[in-house]
C-alpha cells in the first residue's frame, strides 16, 4: 500500500470516528451545528423542576456535562431544581420519548445533596442538560461541568471544575475556587480566598478580601481590589493589576505587565514589558529582554536583568539596586543609596537632593550625571578609554592613575555622601541642572 492510501485511509477512518462521538453526543461543538448542518435535526425544550425542603446537610454538589449551571443563594430555607432538556432530534416523538428517558437525580449523601442527570445512561447524547436552582443564602456549593457555562452568586464556600466553559462567581462568603480553560473566568465580591487554576482564557478577579492565586498559561489576568497578597504563576501571560494591599508575587514571560496601586512587588519575568505606576513598598524585578518603567515607587527598589530598559522616576526608597546590560538606564527624581552595574548602554542620573551615595560601575557604558546646582558632596568619577566632562564650574582635581583618567571635586567635604562613577571604554559627563 502506497503512502498516499495509508494516509487517505486514516482520515477516514478519524472522520468515521468524529462523526460518530458527535452522533452520540461524547464530542459536542458549541456551536450547536448538530442543529441542522450536518445532521439535520430540531431542537426541543423540555423542563423538570423539584422543590427540597429541610432538613437537608449544608453542602450542595452538582454534577454535569454539556450544559449550563445556575446557582443563586436567596432568603428561602427550601432548594428549588429546575432542569432544562434541550434535545436535538428530527422529530418530536423522538424528543419526546429521549426526554422521557432523561431525568433528573437528586441524592441526599451525609457529605451533602448531590444533583445530577442520568444522561451517561443515554446512547445518543445529542442534548444538553441545564440546571436552574436556587440554594439558601450562604450554602457551600461544588460544581463539576463541562462545555457550558457556571454562573455562581450569593453562596456560600464555592468549587467550580469547569473545563471548556466559562465560570462567573460573585458575592461568595468564603473561599473560591475555580478551575477551567479556554473560556473567561470572573470571580468579584469573595470573603475569603480565591484560587483560579486555567490556560488559554482571560481571568477577572476583582474585590477579594483574603489571598488571591492565579494559575494560568496563555491569556490575560486582571486583578483589582485584593486585600491581602496575590500570587500569579504562568506563561505568556499579560498581567494587569491595582490596589493590592500584599505582596504581589507575578512569575510569567513574554507578554505586558501592568501595575498600579499596589504594595510590594515581586516579579520574575522573562521578555516583558513591565509598567508600575504607584508601589507603597520594595519592588524587586528580575526579567530579561524588555523595558522596565516605575513611576512613583516608595520603597527600596531592585532591579535584575540583561538586555533590559529600565527607567524610574520618583523612586524613593533606603536602597536602590539596578543591575542590566546593552538597553539605557534612566533615574531621575530619586533618592536612595543607590549602586547601578551596566554593560554595553547609558546610564542617565537625576537625583534628588543628595543624601544617600550613589555608585555606577559601567563597562562599555557612558555615564551622564545631573548635578543639583549647590549641592557639594564628595565625587569622584574615573574612566578607562573614554572622556570626563566637568561642566560645573567649582574647582577640581584631574590626574592619572593606573590607566585610568580621574576627577575628583568637593573632596573637603568628608561628612557628606559620596558619589562615584566608573567605567571602561566610555565616557562620563557630569552636568549641573
Amino acid at each position: 500500500m502506497k503512502a498516499k492510501e495509508i494516509i487517505l485511509l486514516i482520515l477516514i477512518v478519524a472522520v468515521g470516528i468524529f462523526f460518530y462521538h458527535a452522533q452520540t453526543g461524547k464530542i459536542w461543538i458549541d456551536w450547536d451545528w448538530d442543529k441542522g448542518i450536518f445532521f439535520g435535526q430540531e431542537e426541543f425544550v423540555y423542563e423538570d423542576s423539584e422543590e427540597i425542603v429541610p432538613p437537608f446537610p449544608p453542602n450542595l454538589f452538582i454534577d454535569n456535562a454539556h450544559g449550563h449551571v445556575e446557582v443563586e443563594g436567596t432568603e428561602r430555607e427550601s432548594i428549588s431544581v429546575t432542569l432544562e432538556k434541550r434535545i436535538f432530534r428530527r422529530e418530536e416523538k423522538e424528543a419526546d420519548e429521549a426526554a422521557e428517558k432523561l431525568r433528573m437525580i437528586v441524592e441526599k449523601e451525609a457529605s451533602g445533596i448531590r444533583i445530577s442527570s442520568n444522561r451517561d445512561d443515554m446512547r445518543k447524547q445529542r442534548f444538553r442538560t441545564n440546571f436552574k436552582v436556587s440554594i439558601p443564602e450562604r450554602m457551600a456549593v461544588q460544581v463539576t461541568n463541562s462545555y457550558g457555562e457556571v454562573r455562581i452568586s450569593r453562596a456560600g464556600e464555592t468549587e467550580i471544575r469547569n473545563p471548556n466553559g466559562r465560570v462567573y462567581a460573585e458575592d461568595i462568603a468564603g473561599n473560591l475556587i475555580v478551575k477551567n480553560s479556554y473560556k473567561l473566568v470572573e470571580a468579584e465580591k469573595v470573603q475569603g480566598e480565591c484560587r483560579v487554576e486555567s490556560r488559554s482564557s482571560s481571568v477577572f478577579v476583582i474585590g477579594i478580601q483574603g489571598n488571591a492565586h492565579i494559575a494560568h498559561r496563555y491569556g490575560k489576568v486582571y486583578l483589582e481590589d485584593i486585600g491581602g497578597s496575590a500570587t500569579v504563576d504562568g506563561s505568556n501571560l499579560q498581567v494587569d493589576g491595582q490596589n493590592v494591599a500584599g505582596l504581589f508575587d507575578i512569575r510569567t514571560s513574554y507578554k505586558k505587565i501592568g501595575l498600579s496601586d499596589v504594595g510590594p512587588v515581586q516579579i520574575r519575568a522573562n521578555n516583558c514589558r513591565v509598567i508600575i505606576k504607584g508601589a507603597k513598598n520594595s519592588v524587586d524585578i528580575e526579567n530579561r529582554y524588555g523595558k522596565i518603567e516605575l513611576y512613583d515607587i516608595r520603597g527600596n527598589l531592585r532591579v535584575d536583568g540583561r538586555n533590559l530598559e529600565v527607567y524610574g522616576h520618583s523612586v524613593i526608597g533606603e536602597t536602590i539596586s539596578v543591575s542590566t546590560s546593552y538597553r539605557k538606564v534612566e533615574l531621575t527624581g530619586f533618592q536612595g543609596k543607590t549602586e547601578i552595574t551596566h554593560s554595553n548602554g547609558d546610564v542617565n542620573l537625576e537625583p534628588l537632593p543628595l543624601t544617600y551615595p550613589i555608585e555606577v560601575r559601567g563597562r562599555y557604558t557612558d555615564i551622564r550625571f545631573y548635578w543639583k546646582s549647590g549641592e557639594t558632596n564628595p565625587l569622584e568619577a574615573r574612566t578607562k578609554g573614554g572622556d570626563i566632562e566637568w561642566d560645573l564650574s567649582e574647582k577640581l582635581i584631574r590626574e592619572e592613575e593606573n590607566g585610568y583618567s580621574v576627577l575628583k571635586a568637593f573632596d573637603t567635604e568628608k561628612n557628606k555622601p559620596s558619589i562615584f562613577l566608573l567605567t571602561e571604554y566610555g565616557s562620563i559627563r557630569i552636568q549641573e541642572y
